[in-house]
Order: C-alpha cells, then structure tokens, then sequence
C-alpha cells in the first residue's frame, strides 16, 4: 500500500473519532427525551392504568374527547390570552430595559447582577413570596395600600378571577424580564459601533439610527429570544401552581395545567398524553409561523 493510500485511510478514520465520542452523550439525552416522547406518543393513543401501567387501545378517542371538551377549548383559549400578554411585556420591557442599559454604562456595570435576581432566584421561592405578599389577611401589599387610604378593607387578589389571570401574568412576565433583557443585551453589543459612528457623521436622526441600525441589528436575536420565551411561557406551570393551582373557578387553568389535573387528580393518563402531543403540535405551528414572518421580513 502507498504512502498516500495510508493517509487517505487515517484521515477516514480520524472521521470517525468526533461521532464515536459524542455518542455516549446522544444515548444519555435520548434515554431522558427520546423514551418520554415516544411513551407519551404511545399513552395518547391508549386508556391507561396509572396502578398498574396496563394499557388498553382506544384509537382517536383521547383526541375526540379533548376536542369536543369545552373546558379544555376555554383552557387553550386562556393559554393563548396568558402567553399573548405575558410575552408581549418580557418582550418589550426586556428590550426597553436592555437598550438603556446598553446606552449607559455606568448603569450596565451596576445593574447587569441585580437586574437578574428575580430570574436567578428557584420560581417556586418568587412565587410563594409573592402569594405570601398577596395574602388578604397578612399581606403587605394590602397593608400598605390600606395605610395610603388606596383601599378601605383587605382584598383577596387570587380568590378574584378578575384579577388573578392578571396578576399571576404579570407575575411570570416579571420573573422573565431580566433573563430576556440580558439575551436582547448581549445582542445589542455585538452591533459594531462603527456603524454608529459612520450613520451619525451622515447627520442620520436618532429614529432612523435606532431603525436601520439597532433593530436591523438583532433581527436575529429578536427572533430567538421571541420564539424561546413563547415555548416558555406557553409550558408555564411553576407560577400558576403555586399561586393559584388554576383557580380561582379556573380563570388560570391553562393547558398546562389541564394536563396536570388530567394526569394527577383524574388519573386520566391517556388524555393528558393526548393534550400533551396536541401541545406540542401547537408549539410547533407557533414556531414555524416565526420563522416565516421573520423571513419574509427579512427578504
């Protein structure tokens, strides 16, 4: 054998190298992910025993029941209302907050470890404290709300529909915010500032800098962090069971949620499988629809 034909052969070997060591990795990560999904897939399509995991054939039937359920219809609705809103204010207020810190530096050095505390403490820590701070007998807020003669007698924030949809919104949204403001940031400093400098000796307006230049800039970013926040928010469980369990008359009993009752109080395995590959496809659809108005708006 040639010299060449020796070189050819270990560089066809060395090919090899890099997918023989990321396999123990990709067994362990399909072991976690890949076995749930295709057990889920499979519970979906079955009425299931949760004593004794026996699992009975049913076909479709999970899906027509979850489909002809108005409450599981209402529990969509209110998914989408809950991720519509509290998308909306991560996404903006995440922006607003990190192009201010990216305009100012002596605010980005003091604020970049602060700005993150509500997102870096556990989420059931945050909401047990601020469902604590609610509390109509021993909360704060309505102490001193009841010291500035904002309100005459104690209210019971999460015992009210009206306002616990909202507040347990606002509550995510605020938990989300730092995360979101630090991945729109990092985005923000990999604008070169060069192009800020070149649109400014044009006599190029702060509006039209903050157009063609910012916003151009971190399309990508945009993007990312949009599609990412709605898979979380639209698979947010920890805030709304801990503040309200999807109560009050189920005003917060999102899909989520729904799957959880299903699943742990009714023992309806088969149908919160069936809700959970629903939700899934819903993700999926949301994504691809970003994506694609992305591009277009690119293009």
């Amino acid at each position: 054998m040639s010299r060449r034909s020796k070189q050819i052969e270990n560089t066809n070997s060395r090919k090899w190298i890099p997918y023989v060591l990321l396999m123990p990795g990709v067994i362990i990560l399909l072991a976690l992910y890949g076995y749930p999904i295709i057990l889920t897939f499979i519970q979906s399509f079955n009425k299931v025993s949760l004593l004794t995991s026996d699992m009975q054939f049913v076909g479709l039937e999970n899906y027509k029941s979850f489909l002809s359920d108005r409450q599981i219809i209402k529990s969509l609705s209110i998914t989408f209302k809950y991720t519509l809103i509290t998308v909306f204010f991560k996404i903006s207020l995440g922006f607003l907050f990190a192009y201010i810190l990216h305009k100012d530096i002596y605010l980005k050095k003091l604020n970049r470890f602060l700005i993150l505390i509500p997102w870096a403490i556990p989420q059931v820590a945050v909401s047990t404290i601020w469902k604590w701070m609610l509390d109509g007998n021993y909360g704060y807020i309505n102490y001193f709300l009841q010291k500035l003669g904002i309100i005459d007698k104690s209210l019971y924030f999460l015992s009210d529909p009206k306002t616990a949809f909202y507040l347990v919104s606002f509550i995510d949204a605020w938990m989300g915010v730092p995360l979101v403001c630090m991945m729109f940031l990092a985005g923000l400093e990999q604008i070169p500032k060069s192009l800020y400098e070149a649109a400014e000796m044009d006599g190029a307006g702060g509006l039209r800098i903050f157009k063609d230049i910012t916003l151009s800039g971190i399309k990508k970013v945009f993007m990312t962090v949009t599609i990412l926040v709605t898979i979380w928010t639209f698979n947010s469980f920890n805030v709304i069971f801990m503040l309200t369990e999807g109560g009050p008359m189920r005003s917060t009993e999102t899909l989520i949620m729904k799957i959880y009752q299903e699943a742990f109080s009714r023992f309806n395995i088969g149908l919160a499988a069936s809700l959970s590959i629903f939700t899934v496809i819903i993700l999926m659809i949301l994504t691809s629809f970003y994506i694609k108005g992305f591009k277009e708006n690119e293009s």
